[in-house]
């Protein structure tokens, strides 16, 4: 079920004539295009686009032992459920994953429900990285391990998830960025589309 305008905004921005309008305030197609070459050359992996549900935020199963990354949409291309901004978070989420399996070398699908919460709750810090420097807050944290059950995460296993990410959130509003691809992207985002920060004092402050 679509539960908030935000689930519409990729189908409103694919829209060929009044998507212009849509994508007014965020970060555009060609932007988001320059934003995963310049990942993609930080941290060498391939982009496939294999339009798998929108369901799956690209859990470490998905980045292949050759750094393939399976997207369900095309780069710089909106479309339901994958809004830019989205895909600039997805980028992010996905190369945190890669660095993962360059330090463990074992794909999660293999791995116990409590290597794959952990797993994910260290790949779910760049989504609320990048979106306290978007929006100067954290979103919900049940939504966001919710999804842990599609990869048939333990309800104690997303519990803890939960509670890991709290731990996050919390240093997060302090700002705290610790992930190695956040690193990279927010210095990205930094030089290229800072009218995006929620505050222009960065990190000044905590909310």
């Amino acid at each position: 079920m679509i539960k908030s305008m935000d689930s519409f905004k990729g189908f409103f921005q694919s829209l060929p004539r009044v998507g212009a309008w849509f994508r007014q305030g965020d970060v555009q197609p060609e932007e988001i295009q320059v934003f995963w070459r310049h990942m993609q050359r930080c941290f060498p992996t391939d982009a496939v686009c294999s339009h798998t549900s929108p369901a799956r935020l690209f859990p470490r199963a998905g980045v292949a032992p050759g750094h393939c990354l399976h997207l369900p949409f095309e780069v710089g291309v909106p479309r339901a459920g994958w809004d830019l901004w989205r895909q600039v978070v997805a980028c992010t989420h996905a190369v945190q994953h890669v660095l993962q399996f360059e330090e463990d070398g074992l794909e999660v699908s293999l791995a116990s429900s409590a290597a794959r919460a952990r797993s994910e709750a260290e790949a779910l810090r760049c989504d609320l990285e990048l979106h306290f420097w978007r929006h100067g807050t954290t979103p919900p944290l049940w939504s966001l391990a919710w999804r842990l059950r599609a990869q048939g995460c333990h309800a104690e296993d997303i519990a803890g998830a939960v509670h890991v990410l709290a731990l996050s959130a919390a240093s997060i509003r302090q700002g705290a960025v610790e992930n190695e691809a956040s690193h990279v992207a927010l210095q990205w985002l930094e030089a290229h589309v800072p009218h995006l920060r929620w505050d222009r004092a960065y990190h000044s402050r905590a909310r």
